[in-house]
């Protein structure tokens, strides 16, 4: 547990800037990629609401590989290790709450 701490604490030190999910901009031309797990609710939600608007997207499933899965996640969202972990175009949005938040607005 101490190490995993000790990790996010340094993914976070180094990495990139993240944008905020005010200036990304998801479109049916977007590529769309979820950080997921099979069986957790917020995932299956996330990925409800990207089809309803008729977003397609691909997944990266942490449920089998957690440790890589979660290591990675963590370097390229600033530290953020909950899922669903979402990225429009390489670069990162958010999590579900952004993404509701997103279609709220629109």
């Amino acid at each position: 547990m101490k190490k995993l701490i000790f990790m996010l604490m340094v993914c976070s030190l180094f990495a990139e800037k993240v944008e905020s999910a005010e200036e990304i901009k998801i479109t049916q031309e977007s590529n769309v990629l979820v950080y997921t797990n099979l069986f957790w609710a917020p995932c299956k939600e996330a990925k409800m609401l990207l089809q309803s608007r008729g977003i397609d997207y691909s997944t990266k499933l942490v449920t089998f590989s957690k440790k890589k899965s979660i290591r990675e996640m963590a370097k390229k969202t600033g530290g953020n290790t909950s899922i669903p972990q979402i990225f429009v175009d390489d670069k990162y949005f958010g999590g579900l709450l952004e993404l509701k938040e997103y279609y709220k607005e629109k």
